[in-house]
């Protein structure tokens, strides 16, 4: 039986109630899945865990274990013996369990205790450095926005152009493609409006949809932007 197979079965177990069953086919996963199928990282981060949070709902055992591999990560982190892939980790499941003011917390407390692994772990944070509104932090960790924007527009329409050879599910990726794109801009955008760069950050917003040379594309990037605004100052000082 692969991965894909146990999850699969962890998932069947979970609906049909045999909750402890599915719980260790979760765990087993998130631990060995990628030692046999390097491929099913994303599923990792995204399927497993949404399938062990709601097995948690019905059986709070589950989420006390999801919480505790999270924590025992964490520490591992904060004393050195563990690297980005971890970081990652511990995002995805607070990401899942709704808090991820915890990765925050996680990021600023790594950048003291271990700072070369924190630059490393920088941009997998920023997400969660932006939700926490420390703007004047995300700034520091930030690319520069423009050559970050005009190689992000050309991966964009690269990857819409693979799409468009595939034989099934060209309009989902064609839009989570699309989605992707736009939420990392908006983000840049954020960072720059909540450090009050108001001009630059009206720039940025033009220039990614104005940088994409696809009619079509440039369509529907432009449809999913606002115009950028002062966000909530954070506390943070």
């Amino acid at each position: 039986m692969n991965g894909h197979e146990r999850l699969q079965n962890a998932a069947k177990a979970s609906r049909e109630g045999r909750h402890e069953e599915a719980l260790q086919e979760f765990i087993w996963f998130h631990h060995h899945a990628l030692e046999e199928e390097p491929s099913l990282y994303g599923v990792r981060l995204s399927f497993a865990l949404g399938y062990w949070t709601e097995l948690g709902q019905v059986y709070p055992k589950a989420l006390d274990a999801l919480r505790a591999i999270r924590k025992d990560k964490a520490e591992a982190l904060l004393r050195g013996d563990a690297g980005l892939e971890w970081f990652r980790d511990v995002m995805a499941i607070d990401r899942e369990l709704g808090n991820t003011t915890l990765t925050y917390q996680l990021y600023v407390a790594l950048a003291e205790s271990c700072p070369a692994l924190a630059t490393e772990c920088a941009r997998a944070a920023l997400p969660a450095i932006v939700a926490a509104k420390d703007y004047a932090l995300a700034a520091c960790l930030m690319p520069p926005p423009e050559p970050l924007l005009r190689q992000r527009a050309i991966m964009l329409e690269h990857d819409i152009g693979r799409i468009k050879h595939r034989a099934v599910t060209r309009a989902p990726a064609r839009w989570a493609t699309i989605f992707n794109y736009v939420d990392e801009v908006k983000r840049l955008v954020t960072i720059l409006a909540g450090n009050e760069d108001f001009a630059e950050a009206t720039r940025i917003n033009a220039l990614a949809i104005s940088v994409i040379k696809s009619p079509s594309v440039r369509r529907d990037v432009a449809a999913q932007f606002i115009k950028p605004s002062k966000p909530p100052r954070s506390s943070r000082r």
